[in-house]
């Protein structure tokens, strides 16, 4: 009898977890008041930190990939960063970072399109990354 109680716990947990790790509480972002999008050496440094965890300094799969990275427009308003990975034949990859927290997570498809909008919400482009490599905008 134990043992079937313990299995019915166990899948009980199995389903909320898959749900419950998505979950990353988002605060409104606040839109760019200027006419142009600042880009700055700390901004440089977040990149440069996505771009080394995923691709562990690796020159060459860095001049395979398409990277975009996607934060808010505003640069008083960055404490979110999302970025996606596409290596030749692989499937996509994705991170996200949050500044405050100083933290880099792997996240999945269904998760980067979860969050990605709420990343972008209050960027006039939400198509154009603030920083891509190899990728064409058109």
């Amino acid at each position: 009898m134990k043992l079937s109680q313990c299995a019915i716990v166990l899948s009980s947990l199995l389903c909320f977890i898959p749900s419950s790790y998505a979950d990353v509480n988002i605060k409104k972002c606040q839109s760019n008041q200027s006419s142009y999008i600042f880009f700055n050496e700390n901004d440089m440094e977040i990149v440069e930190k996505l771009i080394s965890h995923q691709l562990h300094d690796q020159q060459e799969k860095r001049e395979n990939s398409v990277i975009k990275i996607f934060t808010n427009e505003n640069a008083d308003d960055r404490n979110y960063w999302i970025a996606s990975f596409k290596l030749n034949n692989q499937p996509e990859q994705f991170l996200f970072y949050q500044v405050d927290q100083n933290k880099i997570s792997e996240i999945d498809q269904k998760q980067y399109h979860n969050l990605l909008p709420k990343i972008i919400e209050c960027n006039q482009n939400k198509q154009v990354p603030v920083y891509s490599e190899n990728f064409d905008a058109d």
